[in-house]
């Protein structure tokens, strides 16, 4: 009897908790998730040398692009890269082609590497692939809620407000994804969670591409009111946050293409009058 139950004890589940790490940020410390499935990689101590460096490259322009300091469209040359990395020109490739995956860089043939332009029809996409991804998990996130989890939507809040409102901060970017990071890791879905992360990773690409001149990232407020409704237990209403959130990212797009205007072709080609 004594041996089953020391079994059942091995084999019960077990919760992990989040990765943190810390930076500071006018006098605050700012809390940065780390979830298993970042797509942001990891090298092993006995990972080779190639495959540390190719990470380390995959890293920094990773970083980059959600981060939106690499602006969508901007060439990425393969010479320019191997000087700023101090790289193998093989390595570099090999980067390029794991951020092309994941949609945040395009290749083209004779050509290059560019950092990806989506489309408005893309954008749409995204929006309503995260608003069935999300209302998902907080819905999971409602159920395994714990002591722990509490701690860190409150700590996570909490440097939020101490970064202010300035969404074109790296930090306030990064800061912003983490909180739906951190949601999908309550959850307890990594697979899911996988998934949100390139979609949220598109979306940075996206709002960097068809933002107003205001800024439109993820607002504190909103986030306040989802963590609120969901600290409540009250799922209902936190899925009904999550969804009017990510509505409200989308409508601030400038999504709709720019209304074409008939070209005067006399006023083109007309020559200048002599006199």
């Amino acid at each position: 009897m004594h041996n089953n139950r020391a079994m059942r004890q091995r084999c019960a589940p077990t919760r992990v908790a989040l990765p943190l790490c810390h930076f500071i940020v006018n006098n605050y410390t700012v809390t940065k998730l780390q979830p298993p499935w970042l797509p942001r990689k990891r090298a092993s101590p006995m990972a080779s040398h190639v495959i540390r460096e190719v990470q380390r490259i995959y890293n920094a322009i990773y970083d980059a692009i959600v981060e939106q300091r690499l602006p969508p469209g901007t060439r990425l040359t393969e010479l320019n890269l191997v000087e700023v990395f101090q790289a193998n020109r093989n390595h570099i490739r090999s980067a390029l082609r794991d951020l092309a995956h994941l949609k945040l860089v395009r290749l083209e043939m004779n050509r290059g590497a560019f950092v990806e332009e989506p489309t408005p029809q893309q954008a749409r996409e995204v929006f309503a692939a995260r608003r069935v991804i999300e209302k998902a998990l907080i819905e999971e996130a409602c159920k395994r809620m714990q002591a722990l989890d509490r701690r860190a939507i409150e700590a996570h809040l909490k440097s939020e407000l101490a970064l202010g409102h300035e969404p074109a901060k790296p930090e306030f970017i990064r800061l912003s994804g983490d909180f739906h990071r951190l949601l999908a890791r309550i959850a307890g879905n990594s697979t899911l969670g996988e998934m949100l992360e390139g979609l949220i990773a598109r979306s940075s690409l996206i709002i960097a591409l068809y933002e107003n001149h205001s800024g439109i990232q993820c607002s504190h407020n909103e986030h306040e009111a989802l963590a609120t409704a969901l600290l409540d237990g009250n799922v209902q209403q936190a899925t009904r946050c999550m969804e009017e959130h990510l509505l409200n990212i989308e409508q601030r797009l400038r999504l709709a293409p720019p209304e074409s205007e008939e070209v005067d072709l006399f006023k083109v080609f007309a020559r200048p009058s002599s006199g």
